[in-house]
């Protein structure tokens, strides 16, 4: 059985990002990355799989800048067998239309019978990329997955997937299939010493995202702010009972309480 899993490198949260000139984007930076953590989780998934089979190989793929590999080293040192780089280093906005068709292009002329993916990214939010690939490669998608188990036959899969309200969707898929995974649903591995020292020796396929058809963006990036703060905070002051009498009549007033 053949897995492939989608990953991506995110900037780390306590980045100093400047908008550009533009406004269109970030200017350049030196920046330090990581994992984005619904991918650890997708990982995760696929790696429980080959722990229960033997015979599964999992390959790693990513698009982006030249530290994209960065990411796949360190699925490789949580267990993946193969990495796999497209190099696509534009400036500015990637619409997920791109992302997505970059995968699915690679996909379709590879045979696999399981793919995984983050639900979401942690800097853009969107969580379109993985059902995007799906429907581009004619692939079955079910996102933001919090439970999976494949057939003793590795031919079909049991999915659960995570609604608004607290409510779980069932599904059962034909394989092959993609799904994203929800965060949170398992613990990610850490890296074992002596896949981090195999990781370093491994050759990662780098393929130029030039080699494949551009899919025409659905959407465009037309401005990037800063949120602004628009509400003033209110400090109360006076004794404990004078604080107690105005935080009341301010909810009062406000209708939170009767």
């Amino acid at each position: 059985m053949k897995i492939l899993v989608c990953v991506k490198q995110v900037p780390e949260p306590e980045n100093a990002f400047i908008i550009d000139d533009s406004k269109e984007w970030i200017r350049p930076g030196t920046f330090s990355y990581r994992m984005n953590r619904f991918d650890e989780s997708a990982l995760e998934e696929a790696l429980s799989i080959k722990d229960r089979y033997k015979a599964v190989g999992i390959d790693v793929i990513s698009v982006g800048s030249e530290n994209s590999k960065d990411v796949i080293r360190r699925a490789i040192g949580m267990g993946a067998d193969a990495g796999i780089y497209i190099f696509h280093d534009p400036v500015g906005y990637v619409s997920p239309f791109l992302t997505a068709s970059f995968i699915a292009s690679y996909i379709k002329e590879n045979n696999y019978d399981l793919i995984f993916a983050g639900a979401i990214s942690e800097d853009s939010l969107q969580g379109q990329v993985g059902p995007l690939a799906a429907e581009m490669a004619g692939l079955p998608c079910v996102s933001f997955v919090v439970k999976q188990e494949i057939s003793s036959d590795q031919k079909s899969m049991y999915v659960e997937r995570e609604l608004d309200g607290g409510l779980v969707e069932f599904f059962e898929l034909a394989l092959p299939a993609l799904l994203t995974i929800q965060g949170g649903i398992n613990k990610p591995r850490y890296p074992s010493l002596s896949n981090v020292l195999r990781a370093s020796r491994a050759e990662i396929r780098t393929i130029n995202s030039d080699l494949y058809t551009k899919s025409v963006p659905g959407q465009k990036n037309k401005q990037l702010t800063i949120p602004e703060k628009k509400r003033e905070g209110y400090v109360l002051s006076g004794s404990v009972h004078e604080k107690a009498a105005e935080l009341i009549r301010i909810l009062s007033q406000k209708s939170f309480i009767a």
